[in-house]
C-alpha cells in the first residue's frame, strides 16, 4: 500500500510539472510600465506577448528579434521617452510572427520631441517601427501617431502581409515633421500592403529595392505620393514587379512617382500602377525622373546607368492644383522602354515643362 501511494503521488507530481511547464510556455506574458528589463526573459519563454501602456525608457530598443513562432499584441499606449539616437524604437526579426493591435491602440512616436523642420538633415532621429529578416509575418490593426522620422520599415524581409495600417503624423505639419517616410521597402521579397491610411511628410510608399511587392487600397494624405526608389547609392538597387492598385492620394506634393539617383546603377523593372485617383496634388500628378539627389533639378545631368522598363500605368485619374504639372518625365533618352499607359487623365496643374527620355515607340506622354 506504501509503494502504491508513494507511486501515484510522484507520478502525480510529474503530470502536474508537465501540465505547468506546457501551460508557462503557452501563456501570455504582459510588457506594461516603464521598463523592458524582462524582454529577453519574455521572450525566451512565452509565445503570446501583450505590450499594454508601456513607456520605452530613453535610448532602448523594444526588440523582438531572434523570434518564431510568436504572436505579439500591443494594447493601449505605447510611447518612448526622448534620445537623439538613430533607434529603431521598435525592431522585430525571426519567423512564423503575428504582430496586431487591440481596438483604440496607440503605438506613439512623440514626433514632437523630435521635429525641427530639418527631417534627415537636423539632429538624429530614430525610425519608428522595423522589421528586418523577417519571414512569414502578419502585421494587423496597428495605429502609428507622430513617427520621429520614418515609420514603417521592411528590410530585408520575405513573405510580409499588412493590413489595416494607420500612420497619423498630421500634427507633423504644423510642429516640424519631416522625412516622416510611411512605408519603407528595401531588400525584401513577397511584400503584401493593403487597406492602410498615410497622414504625414514624406512617401506614403517608397520601394527603394525588392521584388513582388504589392500596395493596395491605400489612402495617402499630404506627403510625397506612391514612390519607386529612390534608386541609387545602395547595395542593393533593382526593383522588380510592384504592383500598385485602387490608391487615394490627396493634396499631396506628388502623386505616382519614380525617381533614380544621378550617376549611379541599378534596375526599375516590372512596375504596375492600376487604378490610382488623385485630389489636388500640388506639384506633380505624375513625375519620373533621373537626377534625384544632390544635384539640383531639372538641369542636372541625367542618369544612364538604371534602365526603367516594362512601366503600366492604367487608369491613373485626378487633378493637379493650377501652380502643379500634370506629367512630367526627364530621364535619360535610352533609358526607357516597354511602356504602356492607358486611361491616363491628369488635369489641372498649367506649369509645363519640357521632357526628356519618353520612350519612342510607347504610348507615353508629357502634359
Amino acid at each position: 500500500m506504501e509503494y502504491f501511494v508513494k507511486f501515484h503521488v510522484c507520478h502525480l507530481f510529474l503530470l502536474l510539472s508537465t501540465l505547468y511547464v506546457s501551460a508557462f510556455a503557452d501563456s501570455s506574458c504582459t510588457l506594461t510600465g516603464n521598463s523592458i528589463d524582462n524582454l529577453e526573459n519574455i521572450k525566451s519563454s512565452c509565445k503570446n506577448i501583450i505590450v499594454d501602456d508601456l513607456l520605452v525608457p530613453a535610448g532602448l530598443t523594444l526588440d523582438f528579434t531572434g523570434i518564431s513562432d510568436v504572436n505579439i499584441e500591443f494594447r493601449g499606449n505605447t510611447s518612448f521617452e526622448f534620445k537623439i539616437w538613430k533607434g529603431p524604437l521598435i525592431l522585430i526579426s525571426g519567423n512564423n510572427v503575428n504582430v496586431s493591435g487591440a481596438e483604440d491602440s496607440v503605438i506613439d512616436g512623440n514626433g514632437p520631441k523630435w521635429w525641427d523642420t530639418l527631417g534627415d538633415k537636423g539632429i538624429t532621429k530614430p525610425r519608428l517601427f522595423k522589421l528586418r529578416y523577417l519571414t512569414n509575418a502578419n502585421v494587423t490593426n496597428l495605429s502609428f501617431l507622430n513617427s520621429p522620422r520614418h515609420c514603417f520599415a521592411i528590410h530585408n524581409c520575405t513573405n510580409i502581409t499588412i493590413n489595416n495600417v494607420v500612420i497619423n503624423d498630421k500634427s507633423g505639419d504644423t510642429q516640424g515633421g519631416k522625412n516622416t517616410d510611411g512605408f519603407n521597402v528595401k531588400g525584401s521579397e513577397n511584400v503584401y500592403i493593403t487597406n492602410v491610411h498615410v497622414f504625414n511628410q514624406d512617401d506614403c510608399l517608397a520601394v527603394r529595392s525588392g521584388n513582388n511587392i504589392h500596395f493596395s487600397n491605400g489612402h495617402c494624405y499630404k506627403g510625397h505620393g506612391l514612390s519607386i526608389g529612390s534608386i541609387g547609392n545602395r547595395t542593393n538597387n533593382v526593383v522588380q514587379n510592384v504592383y500598385i492598385s485602387n490608391s487615394q492620394l490627396v493634396e499631396s506634393d506628388i502623386g505616382v512617382r519614380i525617381k533614380t539617383v544621378w550617376n549611379c546603377t541599378g534596375l526599375v523593372t516590372g512596375i504596375h500602377y492600376d487604378n490610382i485617383t488623385l485630389i489636388g496634388i500640388k506639384k506633380y500628378g505624375i513625375i519620373f525622373h533621373g537626377n534625384y539627389g544632390k544635384l539640383p533639378s531639372p538641369n542636372a545631368p541625367l542618369t544612364d546607368g538604371i534602365p526603367i522598363k516594362d512601366i503600366t500605368l492604367n487608369n491613373i485619374q485626378g487633378t493637379v492644383v493650377t501652380a502643379g504639372t500634370n506629367i512630367y518625365v526627364n530621364i535619360a533618352e535610352g533609358v526607357g522602354s516597354d511602356w504602356d499607359w492607358r486611361n491616363v487623365n491628369i488635369t489641372g496643374g498649367e506649369k509645363k515643362r519640357s521632357c526628356h527620355g519618353i520612350p519612342k515607340d510607347s504610348n507615353a506622354f508629357c502634359a
